[in-house]
């Protein structure tokens, strides 16, 4: 798990590309500390290079290993690669990077970690291909030496690579299939440049931070943000999760193709199966993807919230590695009814765990507040985002480098709310009548008054309600200059609906969040729910509607592990996720907010209804609160 950087320029300029490149790698320092490497390259020649003669490398006999520092590079360069390394597996130095094939061909700098590198690596050896290192990166080198652009197709993991293939003369560019990796990319007139995050454009100079206006009307009045590829810094773009990218040097032309659709894998293959079989393959995919996720040279932890999914991986990787006691990180909230401590400490007993835990305070938010904010560089939603900041801060201190965590189950298994009126819409539209009253009955265990939040569910699927509610406290010309959204879209097929969830409206942002989190502590997040292809395909293979069933959601990934958990977490029917005290935060540190939002004079705002803003009213106060981050990240960054 790393950071990655690169720019190539289109035409000489006045800017030093050693300068840049090196600003680059300084911006993303914090998602490797253990490393850093340069490609710098002309049109006829490419060499590895470090900053200064103290790395002390060894094996300086393997063309990667740099033997000379950026300033001994040639004055005629027109394409450099950074890499920041997070050393998890081969943590020797044959595991640098950037790294190149033995012929010097192909340079890559990647981030990510291919879980099924050793099953590639014995099958690309019986097809000829020679490794020197024990890294998953060589795997991707070889991978695209024997099969190109359709070596993705291979991978089981999460990445975000770029290629330097030098008798092509274009750099290929992937990334992983949801989108747990980063990319982003930039293409002026005078360079095409990639990193793995948007504050590396800004802080080199390669571009002034400007909003996207389109993009700040849709996190302001439709809550989206990163929902396509133009991003919230104008100008930036990302590469689309499942995508690959083709940069030609030799003509500045730029292409992307879809190699992904989650689409495809929707299908009733396994449809037949009973109940029981279904989930004694879910029980064997996930114990798989978990087994695959453990490869690492490093100590691994986990988060626990005391979920079912988190707590479903506690106990797997705890059975895996009974040698020595899981390292569980927990966030708390004492006295507050969002705290699930007790429920956490349930399995971190059973599983005789080393359990870690972090109670987040306001105070802090407010003092960490504007780094939380540049560690993620677009605004966030509301205080969960500092919670998962503080897990991830607490494995730090407790020198834990990976973390499997449990982000993706709710997606793929139907674990909100909402997936419950997939089903319903399903039953009423099949004239199962009697089955939609029993099921929307029993689903009060889940939800509280199920009925009524289904007919306000079905009435808000029409109307975009934060809109109007927040009209008066916004000027009319920022109203109307964007498409008012209506929050949800509702669907009458689980499996629909699910993959909505996927690819528009929410796990690429948890996955956002998880990224900047975790890498910005130094910490790799694992999310086996998320970049397993293998549990992907078989989570979509049936009737989606079997996944939610007499009330109680993720139903099928429930009695897949309902031996292993405590029986408090198996018959555990709230849904909580990442909860702050959001609301109580807010009232307390209000006088702050609006005076700083005042302070900030926005020309969009109507500052004379500011002052009736309603402390109840829970559209004014989503506004509130993302009016006084979005004023704190112009600070930061504009």
């Amino acid at each position: 798990m790393c950071g990655i950087a690169g720019i190539i320029l289109k035409k000489q300029s006045d800017d030093n590309l050693t300068e840049k490149i090196m600003a680059m790698s300084d911006c993303i320092k914090h998602r490797g500390p253990d490393g850093e490497g340069f490609l710098i390259a002309d049109t006829n020649h490419a060499a590895p290079y470090s900053r200064t003669n103290s790395g002390n490398y060894s094996h300086t006999d393997i063309n990667y290993i740099p033997r000379l520092t950026v300033s001994e590079s040639p004055s005629n360069q027109s394409l450099a690669f950074a890499h920041r390394r997070l050393a998890i597996i081969d943590l020797s130095v044959t595991g640098h990077q950037p790294m190149c094939d033995q012929e010097s061909k192909y340079w890559i700098t990647y981030n990510g970690e291919i879980y099924n590198y050793i099953e590639l690596r014995s099958e690309l050896k019986n097809l000829g291909h020679k490794f020197i290192s024990e890294s998953d990166t060589e795997v991707i080198l070889n991978a695209y030496k024997e099969w190109g652009f359709d070596c993705v197709a291979k991978f089981n993991g999460m990445w975000a690579f770029c290629i330097y293939d030098i008798e092509k003369q274009i750099c290929f560019a992937s990334r992983d299939r949801l989108g747990v990796k980063p990319f982003y990319y930039l293409n002026s007139p005078t360079s095409f440049s990639f990193a793995s995050e948007q504050k590396v454009f800004i802080k080199s100079g390669l571009l002034k931070a400007r909003v996207n206006q389109d993009k700040l009307y849709g996190y302001l009045i439709n809550g989206v943000l990163e929902d396509e590829e133009n991003n919230f810094f104008d100008e930036i773009k990302e590469l689309w999760p499942g995508n690959t990218l083709i940069y030609s040097l030799r003509t500045g032309e730029l292409k992307t193709n879809r190699y992904f659709n989650l689409q495809n894998c929707i299908n009733l293959k396994n449809d037949s199966l009973s109940e029981k079989q279904l989930i004694e393959k879910i029980n064997e995919a996930l114990v798989k993807a978990v087994k695959l996720r453990m490869r690492s040279d490093v100590e691994i932890g986990t988060c626990l919230s005391g979920g079912i999914d988190s707590s479903a991986l506690a106990v797997i990787i705890s059975e895996m590695q009974a040698q020595q006691p899981l390292a569980c990180f927990t966030s708390v909230f004492k006295g507050l009814s969002i705290n699930e401590e007790s429920f956490a400490n349930l399995v971190a007993t059973q599983i005789k765990a080393k359990h870690l835990k972090v109670e987040p305070t306001l105070s802090g938010f407010v003092n960490e507040l504007d780094e939380l904010i540049y560690s993620q560089d677009v605004p966030i939603w509301d205080p969960s985002t500092y919670a998962q900041f503080k897990v991830m801060a607490l494995a730090k201190q407790n020198n834990i480098k990976v973390l499997l965590d449990g982000q993706g189950a709710d997606e793929l298994f139907g674990g909100y709310h909402h997936h419950f009126i997939a089903k319903w819409n399903h039953l009423l539209k099949t004239g199962k009548y009697i089955e939609f009253c029993k099921e929307i009955n029993a689903s009060s265990k889940s939800i509280p008054g199920p009925f009524l939040f289904y007919i306000k569910e079905k009435i808000k699927q029409h109307f975009n309600l934060s809109k109007k509610s927040i009209s008066s406290l916004l000027k009319d010309e920022f109203l109307n200059s964007g498409e008012g959204k209506v929050p949800m879209i509702y669907f009458d097929d689980v499996n629909s609906q699910l993959l909505y969830d996927i690819n528009e409206i929410r796990l690429k942002i948890f996955l956002k969040c998880e990224d900047r989190c975790g890498m910005w502590h130094g910490v790799e997040s694992r999310t086996p729910f998320s970049d397993d292809i293998e549990l992907m395909k078989l989570v979509f293979s049936f009737d989606g509607d079997k996944k939610i069933k007499n009330g109680v959601s993720k139903y099928l990934l429930r009695e897949a592990v309902k031996n292993k958990l405590p029986e408090q977490i198996y018959k555990r029917y709230d849904k909580k996720g990442f909860e702050t005290p959001t609301l109580l935060w807010m009232n307390q540190i209000r006088p702050q907010i609006i005076s700083e939002v005042r302070d900030a004079n926005f020309d969009f705002v109507d500052y004379k209804s500011l002052g009736k803003i309603s402390s109840t009213n829970s559209y004014h106060n989503k506004l509130l609160f993302k009016l006084f981050i979005f004023s704190r990240w112009k600070k930061i960054f504009a």
